[in-house]
């Protein structure tokens, strides 16, 4: 019982001696990390060099001393240290790519080859021994040495792509993009069901410079060679995403034809080709399911998805020569609108309880609403839809056409009613209910309620990733900073709202008095804003010009400086066609707001007109 207690108490004292040991060790290699980090190498090597002996086999002391030494350039005693690790632990794979490492920092390939070769030599049958020493060859940048040793190692697996997406990231690193598209399509080829794994890889790449041609040529030789629709369905979303919306189309048919048959193909690819902004594509891929899938289960979705597409293609034709302007005063050509207009009711008479029917009745009251500027019944077709009581979510959106409306005939409290219903409805879209808050924000604002609209705004400009934070950001600046000024502030809120009711040019008027009194600290600039917009929104590019140069020239401090500067040059190229004065003004944009938030518009701008030089030559 004696012997038993004597044991107990000498393990107990062993563990405690061994825990401060321990202990003392990551405090010393602290203390060396501590002076590494203020650059006190020779007061880390020499704790290093204590440690090293006390804890020969210790292998995160010989780590942290060998990069101390390669940092120092100590090469041959880190070559020395490394010997001494490798006479102790001899199969150390590790030991040898660290030793190879520093031969090839010293400018001895031959003997770093040797000592990456002794490594592998070490378990060669094991694909993972080429997957370490490859490494090493990264961390040297010699790429192409251990795409080799990789492709080796894939030969030593039952799997033989078991390397092969990290073979296809070096290529794709080194801007081999062909090469790394073969390699992912050998592994789509082996591993079907990796595709989207592989289509995330290939697109994390395919933007980049030289990248598209030689991607999309790899694909569509291996689908040529082995007719696997697998390829088809990596094409699909290659040609989307490079706007290749023909090929694309072809594409989404051939694979329908040669999977589902039924037209969900058609119909995916249909809902991407309108997300990435193509509505002529998706109308055609659509029409394909309508003509060739006529008993199908999406064919009501195909037939609203089509008129739908048609409808955008319509607004672009009006509005695409305009979209630069932040306010939109475009033309229609009601005819063109009273057929589509026809083509909505015609579902709604098709499908009158469905989902579909009841989208196509709310999307013939937006055709009233805005394209025919037919109020009346635009509030009749809303009313109607909430009266029935069906598919919540156009409800919500016939109360927000309704309290647009009011807004237009200039009733704000009825305004009011129907936005504060949707903010009362359960299950309301995110994007919807912001937008209606932000537009009750203002209809309180319009009706001189600063407090409450203050109060509304707050709630909105903290959902920074909706559009309309920043804007209730910029209204609550004006709202707080001016609301003791009655009467600058009720100018401007009525100019506002004038812009709601769409009367341009009272607006505009009452901006100018605003943007010309230059006692009005920042609510000039808002004012001089929207003026120049305004202007601009009524063709009136001559005016808006002689203003943006005398602001943009002025010596004066202003907020929205490098916006003017971009209207300015938007002007000269949009309004005036005049692509030098253009790209001089854009160019300033850079030079004095260098992180200017319309740098990008800016650039898109002077590529145009690059463009437009190159096809005149």
């Amino acid at each position: 019982m004696n012997f038993k207690i004597y044991i107990s108490l000498l393990l107990f004292s062993f563990s405690i001696i061994t825990s401060a040991q321990v202990r003392n060790i990551d405090n010393q290699l602290r203390l060396a990390k501590s002076y590494e980090d203020v650059n006190n190498f020779e007061d880390a090597e020499k704790i290093y060099s204590d440690l090293i002996k006390a804890e020969p086999t210790n292998y995160n002391i010989y780590k942290s001393y060998n990069d101390l030494l390669l940092k120092m350039k100590k090469y041959e005693e880190s070559i020395k240290l490394i010997e001494s690790q490798l006479a102790q632990t001899p199969n150390n794979i590790d030991l040898y790519g660290d030793l190879g490492s520093v031969y090839y920092l010293i400018g001895n390939q031959e003997k770093a080859d040797e000592y990456w070769t002794k490594g592998i030599t070490l378990d060669s049958e094991n694909p993972f021994s080429y997957r370490v020493i490859a490494n090493y060859l990264v961390e040297n940048r010699l790429i192409e040495k251990a795409i080799d040793i990789l492709r080796t190692g894939n030969s030593k697996s039952d799997d033989p792509t078991i390397f092969s997406y990290d073979i296809a990231n070096l290529y794709s690193l080194t801007m081999k993009f062909e090469e790394a598209t073969e390699e992912y399509c050998k592994i789509i080829q082996q591993k079907p069901k990796q595709e989207n794994i592989v289509k995330n890889r290939i697109l994390g790449y395919l933007n980049s410079p030289g990248a598209v041609e030689p991607t999309l040529k790899v694909v569509e030789n291996y689908y040529d060679n082995e007719g696997n629709s697998i390829y088809l369905d990596l094409l699909i979303d290659l040609y989307l995403r490079t706007d290749n919306f023909k090929k694309g189309l072809e594409a989404a048919i051939k694979l329908e034809k040669a999977t589902t048959n039924n037209g969900s193909v058609l119909y995916n690819y249909a809902l991407q080709s309108s997300r990435f902004g193509n509505h002529e594509f998706a109308a055609q891929a659509y029409q394909n399911i309508i003509q060739n899938f006529p008993n199908s289960i999406l064919i009501a979705q195909a037939e609203i998805g089509y008129t739908r597409e048609i409808e955008s293609n319509l607004r672009n034709k009006f509005t695409k020569k305009d979209e630069w302007k932040q306010f939109s005063q475009p033309s229609y050509d009601k005819n063109e609108f009273i057929k589509l207009l026809q083509a909505y009711k015609n579902l709604a008479k098709k499908y009158p309880s469905e989902k579909v029917g009841i989208e196509a009745e709310y999307r013939s009251g937006l055709i009233y609403q805005i394209f025919l500027e037919d109020y009346k019944k635009a509030d009749s077709v809303f009313q109607k839809i909430i009266s029935n009581g069906n598919a919540s979510e156009f409800i919500s959106q016939a109360y927000f056409g309704l309290a647009k409306i009011a807004l237009v005939n200039g009733n704000l409290s009825e305004a009011q009613n129907y936005l504060e219903d949707i903010i009362d409805q359960k299950n309301v879209a995110e994007a919807l209910l912001v937008e209606a808050k932000y537009t009750l924000a203002k209809t309180e604002m319009w009706q001189g309620n600063f407090e409450t609209a203050i109060k509304r705004l707050n709630e909105v400009k903290i959902i920074s990733a909706d559009e309309n934070a920043n804007d209730a950001l910029q209204l609550l600046l004006i709202l707080n900073t001016f609301k003791k000024d009655s009467v600058n502030l009720i100018l401007f809120v009525n100019a506002d709202y004038n812009i709601e009711k769409n009367k341009f040019k009272e607006a505009a008027a009452d901006f100018k008095k605003l943007a010309e009194n230059k006692s009005l600290f920042l609510l000039k600039d808002f004012a001089a804003v929207n003026y120049v917009e305004l202007l601009l929104t009524l063709n009136n590019y001559q005016e808006a010009i002689i203003f943006l140069e005398e602001i943009s020239n002025c010596d004066e401090d202003n907020i929205f400086k490098d916006r003017f500067l971009y209207l300015l040059g938007a002007s000269y190229f949009y309004g005036l066609h005049n692509a030098e004065k253009a790209s001089v003004t854009l160019t300033r944009i850079f030079e004095e707001f260098p992180n200017s938030i319309y740098s990008g518009k800016a650039r898109k701008i002077i590529s145009e007109i690059k463009s437009g030089e190159k096809n005149s030559i």
